[in-house]
C-alpha cells in the first residue's frame, strides 16, 4: 500500500542513497532486540515487501529515519477524556491512520509516521499517548519520538508502565509525552537525553515547553506555547465530555487551533479519546464536528472483534471554515516581460 502512494513511488525511484558514517546495522539490531524486537521484525517485513536492502529499510523506517523534529501540539487530560491537536506542515504529514493487531504486542490505533512510528494513539488497554516537541537541538544517540510512542503503545497497558518505560529508554531529543490510561491516571513525561521529569494530577495540560522546575531552564523561547496553555487548563479543570472537548480543540477559531500551515505548523488532525470506553474521535483539519462526514467515531473494541471501520479514508478541511487552506498550494508561473 505504501509503494502505491506518491511518497512510496518517490522513495522507490530514488535508487542512489548513501548511509551516514555513524550507521551500523549490527548496532541498530542490538538496540532494537533489547527494547523492541517486534519492530525489528516489522522493518524486516517492510524490506522484503518493498524489495530493498535491510540497511535502507532500517535507515528509512527504523530509528535513523525517525529523528527529525515532529510537530507543535496541544493536549489536555481529565480523569476520563484525552484530547489533542497535532500541528505540523502538510508537506511532512504521514496522512495515515493505522490500526494494527500484531502477535506478541498490544493492538493499537494511531496516526502513522514513516510506517513504523506513531504521532499519537490508543492501544487495546485504553492507554493513550501523544508527543510534543520542545527543542530541536541538541540531539543525542537514542530513540526518536515517533518510535518511542509506538513502543509505548505496543508494550504498556497503564500510565505507570509507560512512565517506567520512558524512564529507561535512551532518548534522542527533547520532548513532552502526554498520557492517560483506562483507570483515569494522567501524566506528562518531560524528556531530555539523560533526564526525565514526570508531572501528575487529576487534570493536566501540555504544550511545547517544559513545566517542571527541573527542566524549565532548558526551554527555548516558548511564548506561543505558553499562550495556548491557559485555555487548555481551563478545559481540563471543567472536566469537559468527549464531544465538548473535541469541539473546543477542533474549532478553527479555538485558541488551541493553528493556522500557520505555511509559516511552520498548522492543525492537521484532532483526536479525543475515552480510554475506559476504548473510544476515539478523529477529525482532519478544522470544524470536523460541524461537518459531520469529516469526523470519525471509532469503537476500538468493535474493531478488535473483527468489524472493519465504516470508511476507507477520512477527509477534512485544513484551516476549517474560518480560514480554509488548500493543499497542495498551487504554483502559478509569473510572466516575465521580455
Amino acid at each position: 500500500m505504501f509503494a502505491a502512494t506518491s511518497k512510496g513511488r518517490a522513495f522507490l525511484r530514488a535508487k542512489r542513497h548513501s548511509l551516514p558514517w555513524w550507521f551500523k546495522l549490527r548496532t541498530e539490531e542490538r538496540v532494537f532486540e533489547k527494547y523492541c524486537p517486534s519492530l525489528w521484525e516489522e522493518i524486516r517485513g517492510i524490506a522484503d515487501g518493498l524489495g530493498i536492502t535491510m540497511e535502507r529499510a532500517v535507515l528509512a523506517f527504523g530509528n535513523g529515519g525517525l529523528r527529525p523534529p515532529t510537530g507543535g501540539c496541544s493536549a489536555v487530560m481529565t480523569g476520563t477524556v484525552y484530547g489533542r491537536n497535532y500541528d505540523f506542515k502538510p508537506r511532512h504529514y504521514g496522512a495515515r491512520l493505522a490500526l494494527v493487531q500484531p502477535t506478541g504486542t498490544y493492538a493499537s490505533i494511531g496516526a502513522s509516521e514513516r510506517l513504523t512510528g506513531r504521532l499519537d494513539g490508543m492501544n487495546e488497554h485504553g492507554l493513550v499517548i501523544g508527543l510534543h516537541l520542545v527543542r530541536r537541538s541538541p540531539r543525542a544517540p537514542g530513540f526518536g519520538c515517533v518510535l518511542v510512542v509506538r513502543m509505548v503503545l505496543d508494550q504498556c497497558a497503564t500510565t505507570a508502565e509507560a512512565v517506567a518505560m520512558l524512564r529507561k529508554l535512551p532518548h534522542a531529543m527533547q520532548y513532552n509525552y502526554s498520557l492517560l490510561d483506562a483507570n483515569g491516571v494522567a501524566a506528562v513525561v518531560e524528556v531530555v537525553p539523560g533526564c526525565v521529569a514526570v508531572r501528575t494530577g487529576t487534570w493536566l495540560a501540555c504544550t511545547n515547553h517544559f513545566q517542571s522546575a527541573l527542566l524549565r531552564p532548558l526551554n527555548r523561547r516558548a511564548a506561543h506555547s505558553q499562550q495556548r496553555l491557559p485555555p487548555l487548563e481551563n478545559w481540563a479543570s471543567r472536566d469537559l465530555d468527549a464531544a465538548a472537548m473535541f469541539t473546543a480543540l477542533n474549532r478553527s477559531i479555538s485558541p488551541a487551533f493553528h493556522h500557520g500551515y505555511l509559516r511552520g505548523a498548522g492543525t492537521l488532525h484532532t483526536i479525543v479519546a475515552e480510554p475506559a470506553k476504548k473510544r476515539l474521535l478523529i477529525g482532519i483539519g478544522g470544524d470536523a464536528a460541524a461537518l459531520d462526514e469529516d469526523m470519525l467515531d471509532v469503537d476500538f473494541d468493535d474493531w478488535l472483534r473483527g468489524n472493519d471501520l465504516p470508511v476507507a479514508y477520512l477527509e477534512g478541511q485544513l484551516g476549517g471554515m474560518s480560514q480554509p487552506f488548500e493543499w497542495p498550494v498551487s504554483r502559478r508561473r509569473k510572466r516575465v516581460a521580455a
